[in-house]
């Protein structure tokens, strides 16, 4: 019966009995009254209710019955014919025993002489019988020994004791007549009278298949010793009878099945976190794909190639190792067939792994029980498989091996270098895909691979190196060429001037030093290196929008640099691959600096074109710093440029910044002359009166030259001193020729702004001091020596007041005068450049301010 049919019946059972329990009660209640107390005691109400719940009892009794005859029904069928069956079975046993004791007892003893002959047949009889014993034994023990083998891999054991039960069959079944070990003369039919003997062959002659595929599937195996390969190569050649040749060619056809799959299989992706898992019928973008690090990426992409790699080199090395390496060096397989055909050859001289030494007794002691060992014929213990050692099938040429080994080499790269580029197309880094090269030279030099194959391996891997580090040097390029041009058109016509002007951020704060906590100390090196960048950038002049413009091209140049240097480091075993990478890489870096050229000269002709420059003009100052900086800085020699590329490079931007700064001073220059010829015609209008000094418009004017010439960031360099010589010379050409031309300005005033203006020009030595004193003559002669100031002399003493003012109309001291002040103790000497100001002089101050209000005495102050 089913666990079920029993549970029911359990219950029911228990059902059954809770009920009968019940039932019992009451019916012994009702049994003990008589029906007229019966009814005399209860009313008619509770008669009949005690009549309905007896009534319901009896039919709970009624189908209780029936379910248990329901299900014991056939049981009790069931048991009742087993009994009879077993009464019958007892009666013949019983009968039997009475007749074997009638048989033994009718029986006469024999004589000694009949039992001595007798016993002579019978132990001839009974050592043949012991020997077919073993024979059948060996068959029988065959498949689970064949099975442990295999499981184990010896595949090599498995096809000699495949081979031993071959024999052991084709000797019980052999059937000659004239042969007197045939078991016919010895009056035993073994097919008819054994038929175990068939069938048990033919469950162990499966196994032939078996092991030689299991076999063949093993040699997909890379990381095998090449005795364990040796041994399986012979078992497809004793076994399958196959040649030499043969097996190697399927040793190779199965390897590069494994390489196939490692090829397909690419680099390992880590596995997720048992927390990480998404549980059966999640929701499908749960499944996030993972994104790998850079340095988890260029591990994974070692490793995949390195087993690679691996697998192609054990392949040749244990191809070479068991079949030889030359005509003079015997293979391992060689010497395994001569010593299995040898008649010593479980000798130690043979020189050979313990595995690969086999005879049949060591077959035959491994089995699980090898006690009926000696019972079988020394023919079967002597045993061993043929080979011919003078037929080709028994060995392979040297000339064949080297081609097939080589053929194979050179398809297994081909295919290894197509996937090998896209692995490496994963790597953003050159740092990275240069310690890949690194780590994979060194594994080269400790392969197996033979000279020439190292070579060839290593300029295969170069190839693949350089095109790589080529593209992901045009990468960076271009990301650079796009964001320099970006940074160029992001700029708008009503950008603010202060951008871009290096006093704007110079006394800003500079960024925070503290890093934040829990960061670690390598956080805080690198914002302190970067606070360290920030003021020397801020120290060099440069705005944040120009150096933002460009980082992007020295970024690029710096991680080439870096790159380079790292190549270099290796030594004289990268100086052929850094020569074909700088071959292959200067082409694209010409061009950046080619496109970067035309692009700035495209916007700056731009802007120089447009009729509204005075919109402009901060923009293309802009460009003019870009073209400096380009024209100065190292970016171009370190970018990989040829020097006559780099050579012109920077004439082009020196070129481009002089034409924009041509521009700027004749937008600037004529401002400010109208600006002082209006302002000087309405100070003269509303004051009335001339002061021994230059006027407020000549001081204003030339305020707003030297903040226009600090604004342009460049006067801080030694090099860039000729713009404000430049500008201090057209602007006192210019002025000089308005003057000239407007003869209402107040002569007097203009001639104590020039005589000023003189004064500046004659610290810089120019050309147009002519042009200036040829002025100051004229005026001075229109007034005929009427006045009894001394130009010269005010002028001088302004300076004197005005020289930090006006620093930047103003030549630099030379340091040796700075030193000898700073020993003669004159800290004042030091700072004010020029001379100090007499100090009880009448103070005059350097700008002309307008007097107090009278209204200011008369408002009310709180003094609470």
């Amino acid at each position: 019966m089913s666990v079920l049919s029993l549970s029911a019946t359990k219950s029911s059972q228990a059902i059954s009995q809770s009920s009968s329990l019940t039932s019992t009660k009451s019916q012994d209640d009702v049994a003990g009254i008589d029906p007229d107390e019966f009814f005399a005691m209860y009313t008619i109400a509770e008669v009949k209710a005690r009549q309905a719940q007896l009534r319901a009892d009896a039919e709970a009794k009624q189908e209780d019955l029936r379910i248990m005859v329901g299900e014991r029904y056939r049981d009790l069928l069931q048991a009742s014919s087993s009994i009879m069956s077993i009464a019958t079975s007892a009666k013949r046993v019983h009968e039997a025993l009475e007749e074997t004791t009638t048989a033994i007892r009718s029986q006469k003893v024999p004589s000694a002489q009949n039992h001595v002959s007798i016993s002579g047949k019978d132990d001839s009889h009974l050592q043949t019988l012991q020997i077919l014993s073993a024979h059948v034994k060996l068959l029988l023990d065959a498949p689970e020994h064949l099975w442990r083998l295999i499981e184990r891999e010896k595949y090599f054991q498995a096809a000699w004791l495949f081979l031993l039960a071959r024999v052991v069959h084709r000797a019980l079944v052999r059937d000659d007549s004239q042969d007197d070990e045939s078991w016919t003369q010895h009056g035993i039919d073994t097919l008819e009278q054994f038929p175990l003997i068939q069938r048990q062959w033919e469950t162990v002659s499966h196994f032939r298949n078996q092991i030689i595929h299991r076999a063949t599937l093993s040699l997909r195996s890379y990381d095998k010793s090449y005795d364990d390969t040796c041994a399986t190569l012979l078992t497809l050649h004793i076994l399958d009878s196959r040649p030499l040749m043969d097996t190697l060619m399927i040793c190779l056809s199965q390897r590069s099945r494994t390489l196939n799959s490692l090829l397909a299989k690419g680099p390992g992706v880590p596995e997720l976190p048992s927390n990480g898992m998404v549980a059966n019928g999640g929701p499908p973008e749960a499944q996030k794909p993972i994104k790998l690090s850079a340095k988890t990426t260029a591990l994974a992409v070692n490793s995949a190639s390195r087993i690679t790699l691996e697998a192609i080199s054990q392949t040749l090395y244990t191809a070479r190792a068991v079949f030889g390496t030359s005509d003079s060096t015997r293979g391992l397989a060689a010497s395994v067939l001569d010593s299995i055909q040898s008649e010593h050859s479980f000798t130690p001289s043979a020189n050979l792994p313990p595995e690969l030494l086999l005879n049949t007794q060591t077959v035959l002691n491994s089995l699980p029980s090898s006690t009926y060992v000696s019972l079988l014929p020394a023919n079967i213990r002597s045993y061993r498989p043929f080979v011919d050692l003078s037929s080709a099938s028994s060995s392979l040429p040297q000339d064949a091996l080297r081609d097939k080994l080589g053929n194979w080499f050179d398809q297994s790269m081909a295919n290894f270098r197509t996937v090998f580029d896209k692995w490496l197309g994963s790597l953003d880094a050159v740092s990275s895909v240069w310690k890949i090269r690194s780590s994979l030279r060194k594994w080269v030099i400790r392969s197996g691979l033979l000279a020439h194959e190292k070579v060839n391996l290593n300029e295969l891997l170069d190839e693949v190196f350089r095109i790589r580090i080529t593209e992901i040097w045009k990468v960076v390029l271009s990301r650079s060429e796009r964001e320099f041009l970006e940074s160029l058109s992001s700029l708008g016509s009503e950008t603010d001037e202060d951008m871009f002007s290096p006093l704007s951020s110079l006394y800003c704060s500079p960024p925070a030093l503290q890093p934040p906590p829990g960061t670690g100390l390598l956080a805080s090196d690198t914002n302190f290196h970067a606070y360290k960048e920030t003021l020397t950038q801020r120290l060099h002049g440069r705005a944040p929008r120009l150096h933002e413009a460009l980082q992007t091209l020295d970024n690029a140049a710096a991680s080439l640099q870096k790159d380079l240097a790292r190549m270099f480091a290796d030594g004289e075993n990268s100086e052929k691959l850094v020569t074909e990478l700088t071959a292959a890489y200067r082409p694209e870096a010409q061009a950046l600096c080619v496109r970067v050229t035309s692009a700035l000269k495209t916007s700056s002709e731009e802007l120089i074109s447009r009729p509204d420059i005075n919109v402009v003009i901060s923009k293309l100052v802009f460009y003019a710093h870009i073209a400096k900086e380009l024209s100065t800085s190292p970016f171009v020699r370190i970018i990989g440029c040829s020097k006559t590329v780099a050579t012109s490079f920077q004439e082009e931007m020196d070129t481009l910044f002089k034409r924009i700064m041509l521009c700027w001073e004749e937008h600037v220059i004529p401002k400010f002359v109208s600006h002082y010829t209006k302002s000087a015609t309405i100070w003269k209008t509303h004051t009335g009166y001339t002061c021994m000094q230059p006027s407020p418009p000549m001081m204003e004017c030339l305020y707003l030259l030297s903040s226009s010439i600090h604004n342009l960031g460049m006067s801080h360099h030694l090099s860039h001193m000729t713009i404000p010589r430049k500008m201090i010379a057209k602007f006192s050409a210019a002025l000089a020729q308005s003057i000239s031309d407007n003869d209402s300005l107040e002569t007097l005033q203009v001639l104590h702004d020039l005589s000023f203006l003189g004064h500046i020009a004659s610290k810089w030595k120019i050309a147009e001091m002519a042009t200036l004193e040829h002025a100051i003559d004229r005026l001075q002669s229109l007034l005929h020596n009427s006045f009894k100031y001394d130009p010269d002399r005010n002028a001088l003493e302004c300076l004197l007041r005005t020289q930090t003012l006006l620093s930047a109309l103003l030549p630099s001291v030379p340091v040796t005068d700075e030193v000898a002040s700073r020993e003669n103790g004159d800290k004042m000497g030091a700072v004010l450049s020029y001379g100090v100001p007499v100090v009880d002089s009448r103070f005059v101050p350097a700008v002309e301010l307008a007097p107090p209000s009278s209204r200011f005495p008369l408002l009310l102050v709180d003094t609470r």
